[in-house]
């Protein structure tokens, strides 16, 4: 008996970048192209870390994109004045030159084999950060899931338990009932976390043998063989 089966769990959820691929991959392409931009680049990194405090202790309500990108404008400009500008910059220097780099962006091994068997026995979803765009069916993962979401569409960002809480009210269940897994302690783990839910952590880092994670896991066949 595999530990979803053990733990109850009818849904599993997963982060895409660095989680269903290695992060480093988009990480290298994307330092190329944000050189250009780097005051920009810079600012907006900074911009989104605090709101990733503010989510992680704030109980804010279920929002939505626009006013996420609302406040993200009052926090680089001190008002939202310039919006159309700020979304104008933002897609131009991050969101399309990541829709044409992920096209060259390889999944890690056994993650597909893990969906195909995974997807006969469990519900599976996706939450992400960034919006989805084309990254799962670049992947040739995108028809296993039948809940597909980024965090922003609900006004925050992870760790954030208000998009995991939205999640589970599309699914129908309840927190102990879904597994979430994701790559990084502080936005996944933390936000599945203070959403109820269990957690996976993908790491190869000798220090994540701390993560507060119910599964801390190398490769996508170990994981298979511990929790299917």
């Amino acid at each position: 008996m595999g530990k979803a089966e053990e733990w109850g769990i009818k849904a599993i959820a997963f982060d895409i970048d660095g989680t269903l691929y290695p992060k480093w991959q988009m990480d290298i392409r994307l330092a190329a192209a944000s050189l250009l931009h780097l005051p920009f680049a810079l600012r907006y990194n900074g911009m989104r870390r605090r709101i990733r405090r503010e989510d992680g202790l704030d109980e804010r309500p279920i929002g939505n994109l626009e006013e996420l990108r609302r406040r993200e404008c009052r926090i680089l400009y001190g008002s939202d004045e310039g919006l159309q500008d700020f979304i104008a910059k933002e897609t131009r220097v991050f969101r399309k030159p990541w829709e044409v780099l992920f096209r060259s962006i390889k999944p890690y091994p056994g993650m597909k084999d893990f969906m195909e068997e995974a997807s006969g026995k469990y519900r599976l979803a996706v939450l992400s950060d960034f919006p989805v765009g084309v990254k799962l069916k670049a992947l040739g993962v995108e028809d296993f899931f039948e809940y597909i979401a980024s965090a922003e569409d609900y006004g925050h960002l992870k760790p954030s338990p208000v998009p995991f809480r939205a999640m589970l009210s599309k699914l129908g269940l309840a927190p102990e009932e879904v597994l979430y897994v994701g790559d990084s302690e502080s936005k996944d783990i933390a936000g599945a976390h203070n959403a109820g839910l269990k957690s996976a952590l993908i790491s190869t880092s000798q220090s994540k043998v701390y993560s507060i994670a119910d599964i801390v896991f190398s490769s996508w066949g170990v994981f298979r063989e511990e929790l299917l």
